[in-house]
């Protein structure tokens, strides 16, 4: 059993057991990796560091075949073995999946928690009904700024939510603790595609996100269900101006303007 140790504040973001990549929540664990540990009725104690227990009641092992959350469990006291078996009350139901269950014992991606009360909309409903894209949940804390708050109350581009794990990039880190850029997050299904994958498990490119509600047409939908060439998308600050709007609120045309004069006319 290879376990994390802590070498910097960015460690204790991540579950304690190596090679696992997931963020810890509970205990320096990550729930699966926690889940087992409750179902081997492993002791825990809050004045003392998880991986210690860890390290006590699992049994040793090369790196190269680490010990899996499935594996059996032997007490130093005993020599009956305990087999790692994960509560239903904390992961989700379907098989292999190993994300937090919420209402009716799933999580939210196979029909668990409640949705959002806009019609038509499948989204997790947060903070007053809604999901975050129809206003629910917490905004960023950044004046003028409408979008949703992440860990630290601000968000991703205003310096909420996590870091990147690769030293010294500061973009927002997606599943696997790493930005898109350094191979975090799910890559498109369509092989040997790199790019990051949306709903569907493919890139834009290859068919998945939602499409142009403009009959006919087969480009990305935006802001508002048209791609931007049918319209979608939010459009220049400047009032007269129908560009989309491209950097800080503004199309390039705009915002090249402002960067010159400092300051053009809304």
């Amino acid at each position: 059993m290879l376990l994390h140790v802590s070498t910097a504040p960015s460690d204790a973001t991540f579950c304690a057991v190596i090679p696992c990549k997931r963020f810890a929540k509970e205990r320096g664990l990550c729930l699966f990796h926690a889940a087992g540990a409750e179902a081997s009725c492993l002791p825990y104690s809050s004045t003392t560091n998880v991986w210690q227990n860890l390290l006590q009641y699992l049994p040793k092992s090369s790196p190269e075949s680490p010990v899996s959350p499935a594996s059996t469990v032997s007490s130093p006291s005993s020599s009956n073995t305990m087999t790692m078996m994960r509560p239903n009350r904390k992961l989700c139901h379907i098989d292999d999946c190993n994300k937090r269950a919420k209402s009716g014992g799933l999580c939210i991606a196979h029909g668990g928690g409640k949705r959002c009360a806009i019609k038509g909309c499948m989204k997790s409903a947060k903070e007053r009904g809604y999901c975050i894209s129809h206003g629910g949940g917490k905004r960023c804390n950044a004046d003028g700024c409408t979008k949703s708050a992440l860990l630290g109350g601000f968000c991703a581009h205003h310096g909420g939510g996590r870091r990147c794990g690769e030293a010294k990039c500061s973009k927002y880190a997606l599943s696997g603790g790493f930005c898109i850029a350094h191979g975090g997050g799910k890559r498109c299904k369509f092989e040997p595609c790199p790019k990051s994958a949306v709903s569907g498990g493919f890139c834009v490119a290859h068919g998945g996100g939602h499409r142009c509600a403009m009959p006919g047409c087969i480009k990305g939908a935006v802001t508002g269900g048209l791609c931007i060439k049918h319209g979608g998308g939010k459009k220049c600050l400047v009032t007269s101006c129908r560009k989309n709007a491209r950097t800080k609120g503004y199309c390039f045309t705009h915002f090249k303007a402002m960067e010159v004069h400092g300051g053009i006319e809304l």
